[in-house]
Parts: C-alpha cells; structure tokens; sequence
C-alpha cells in the first residue's frame, strides 16, 4: 500500500480535488490518503461525506520572520519584472496587489520592490534569493515540526495542493531533506506568470501542453521530464448525473421562470473588477428597453469570496430581472473572512454550479474562468469590454493583455460586448444562433486542459501511482 500525504493550505482547492473522483481513484490503487491541512472542521466534515477513508493532520501554524519574508517577496516581485521583459508583457506587474497599510508592511514591501527590480536583471540572483529562502526557512520552528511530523507519518510522496501558499513551505523543505517524493499541481490557468512557486520539487503536474511549456519556459531550472500534463480534476462535475437536476427543479426551486431565456452573470473579485455591479446594472438597463414578454431573466452567481454589499443597490432596483444564487461557501468566523484557510466550498455549492452551467443560456463576466465552465455544454460565453466607470484608474483594458488571456489569440473562443449599448444585440445572438458565436469556444478549451475532461482523475492517480512506485 501507498501513502499520499496532500497539503491542504486552505479551503480554495476543496471543491477541485477533495470533492472529485481523485481521492477515490488513488483509494481504488491501494492508496492511504493523508492530508496536511490549515482548514476547518466544518470543511474536515463535507470532505468526509465524499471519503471516510481519508486521515487528518493539522498543518502547524506558521510565521514568516522579516528577513524569509523579504527574500520571498523580493524574489517574487524580481520574477514578476523578470517574466514581463522575457514574455514582452508590462500587464504581468499588475499581478503585484500588495496594499501594505501599517509603517512596518509599507517598509518591507517598498524594499522588496526597490531590490526585487534591481535583482531581476540576473536570473542565477533571483534563484539565489529562492533557496536563500528555502535556507532561512529551515531554521523556524515550524520546519522542525512538519519534519518530525512527516517522519512519523512517513508518506511516499508529498503532494502541494497550492504551489504558491507559503504555509507549504516548511513541509515541502523538510520532505525534500527526508528524501521524500514531492510533487505540486499548479493550480489554476493563469497561476504561472504571476510568480509565486513556493518551492521545487520534484514533479509538477499541469492542466494542459501550453501550461507545461510556460512553465519550464520562465523556470529554466525545471526540467522538462519532471513536467506531467494531467488536467485538472475541477471539470469533472458536470458529467456526473449525481449532480444534475432536472431544469423545471432548479427553476423551482430558486425562483426562475422556466419559460424564459436565462443569462448567467457571473462575478469577478473586487479586486479584479470593482465595478461588477456597474455592469450589471447596465444589463439590466438595456435588457428593460425590450417589451416584457421578450426579455431574457438573469441568474447572478457571485465570486464566491466576494462578500461585499456593492451589488444590494442593483439587486433590490431589479427584483423583477435578477435571481440571485449566492455560492454556497462558508466562513468560519465572520471576523477572518479575509482568510481563505476559514473559506470553503461546500459540497452542495458544486450542484449550484453545474445546474447553473447547465440550466443557463449563455455566461457574462469580465474574463472569468466560467468560459471555460459553459464551454464544457458547448456554451457562449460573453466577455465584457468596456469601461463602465469614465476618469477610473482601473481600465478593462488591462484585464485581457494579461498573459493567460494569450492562449486565445486566433480564436474566435468568445463574444465580446464592447459598449453598454451592444448587450441586446450579443446576448440574443448567444440565444437564438449559439453556434454562429463563440464558435471556437471548444478549441479555445482543449487549449487550456488537457481532454477528455472527465477522465483527469484517473489520469492523475496513474501518475501518482506511478511516481510513488518508480526509483528516486
């Protein structure tokens, strides 16, 4: 028998790996699943109604001293000036959102972009701070720790969950220092430009070729062999019948009008689109110009760690136009709903998703990986191109010169909605011809993931097998 000790940073990565088939697959291959985790009882809870096979162990608490802290944040806003000049894109500096606030946040930060902007210049500096880091890290109480914890709990390989939570950091240093197998799934599509692998193990497991070849293009050091190309579990949901109910259910169940067109807005973070509610409402403006009987309804789904109040006004000023579905994911304590080791998906939230997917006609957000969600029904997706606030700092140009947003250049993936005023036009055209737009939505797909989706699973337990049984 095996054992596969996952790390758990926090409650982000439940839904995509703890709720999906992946556990079950391995427990299928002879596997005993650990997993290291910084999350809650409550979460502990939902992940056992999927697996009660699974053992548990707490993370121990972690704090990065100044100078560990520096060196990462330094070497990260290095590798974020390092990745713009080699891919020739100034967006990827964005990713930098430190809003330090206190005098000593606003010191350590300002030093980390002063020496992080001269270190850029040499690649072998950049990597120098990394595993100066890797180095102060082992001297914390922590290291010592997570390394006598994993000799007892003597697992054949260690997997990161997250590869940029900087929590992982002392477990994956003293696994390497044990001679443990260490792998890390990169986690999202849009994660490797922004500069954040918290270490190097020895595996990476991927979404997709395009990932695979990002990768080791801007991290020299990785070798190509130790690359594997396995998907990403997070779409598998919808083809399981488990999940689906049937639309006259849904609609029933939530308040919609079975008889009408549904539009799916879905909401960006704050963060990356304050101005959400200013769309929104500007739907709901032209979509009131139609007669009553032609007017399409709207589900909203927020971002699921948006907890905000911009949206009230616009959702009490359109009752008759909007449903809104909150995502069902819980916070421990309303004090900490700014840590995501407290946030989680629960697993009734992943049947809101698919029948949201299923059920709606057509997605409108700025830039969101829900594309990619109704792409798996052959679904438009419309994406919005606008500025809706006139004199803002933020401009959605910004948005889609990102590097992720690359992998659609030549490809007609999605609709774009380029003023307020376009709206009516391209959400009946999503309606009435969903083949004559987006037409190219499922290319744009296998770009991003490796196919079939429902087979990422298997996929990914075969080379975890495989990885555990094969010689260091």
């Amino acid at each position: 028998m095996m054992k596969i000790l996952m790390l758990v940073p926090d409650g982000v990565g439940v839904r995509n790996y703890l709720y999906s088939e992946l556990t079950k697959e391995l427990i299928n291959r002879n596997a005993e699943i650990c997993l290291y985790h910084k999350i809650s009882k409550n979460a502990i809870n939902e992940i056992r109604k999927i697996n009660d096979e699974i053992e548990f162990y707490e993370i121990p608490d972690f704090t990065e001293k100044a100078i560990p802290r520096f060196l990462r944040e330094s070497s990260a806003y290095g590798r974020l000036k390092y990745f713009s000049r080699k891919l020739k894109n100034p967006s990827i500096l964005k990713f930098w959102i430190i809003k330090p606030k206190t005098f000593k946040q606003k010191a350590l930060y300002g030093s980390a972009v002063f020496f992080g902007r001269f270190f850029s210049k040499w690649y072998s500096v950049l990597r120098f701070l990394e595993n100066k880091y890797e180095a102060e890290i082992k001297k914390s109480g922590s290291y010592q720790k997570a390394k006598n914890e994993l000799q007892q709990i003597n697992p054949d390989i260690v997997i990161n969950l997250h590869q940029r939570a900087s929590i992982t950091a002392p477990i994956m240093s003293a696994a390497k220092e044990l001679n443990m197998k260490t792998a890390t799934f990169i986690f999202s599509w849009d994660n490797i430009p922004k500069g954040r692998l918290i270490s190097r193990p020895d595996s990476y497991l991927v979404w997709s070729d395009l990932m695979k070849k990002d990768l080791c293009f801007l991290y020299p050091e990785i070798n190509e062999a130790s690359v594997f190309v396995v998907g990403s579990p997070q779409f598998e949901f919808y083809f399981k019948s488990e999940y689906k109910l049937s639309k006259d259910d849904f609609f029933n169940k939530y308040g919609l009008n079975t008889s009408k067109k549904t539009i799916c807005f879905s909401g960006d973070d704050i963060s990356s689109s304050p101005f959400d509610q200013v769309y929104l409402r500007d739907l709901c403006e032209q979509i009131l110009t139609l007669k009553e009987e032609e007017r399409p309804q709207i589900l909203f789904r927020r971002c699921p760690v948006d907890f905000s109040d911009r949206f009230d006004q616009v959702l009490d000023d359109h009752k008759e136009l909007i449903v809104e579905i909150k995502p069902d994911w819980r916070v421990e304590k309303e004090t900490d709903k700014q840590s995501f080791s407290l946030i989680y998906p629960s697993l009734n939230d992943v049947y809101l998703l698919v029948n949201t997917c299923l059920h709606s006609d057509l997605v409108i957000n700025l830039g969101s990986t829900m594309a990619h969600d109704f792409a798996v029904f052959n679904k438009p997706c419309l994406y919005l191109n606008y500025n809706p606030v006139r004199n803002s700092d933020w401009k959605v140009e910004d948005i889609y010169e990102f590097q992720h947003f690359k992998s659609m250049d030549g490809l007609n993936a999605v609709g774009w909605v380029n003023s307020k005023e376009e709206f009516i036009d391209k959400v009946f055209k999503c309606i009435n011809n969903p083949d004559e737009i987006a037409v190219e939505r499922n290319l744009w797909l296998e770009k991003i993931i490796k196919h079939p989706l429902e087979g990422n699973s298997k996929e990914i337990a075969n080379l975890i097998a495989n990885l555990c049984t094969s010689a260091s």
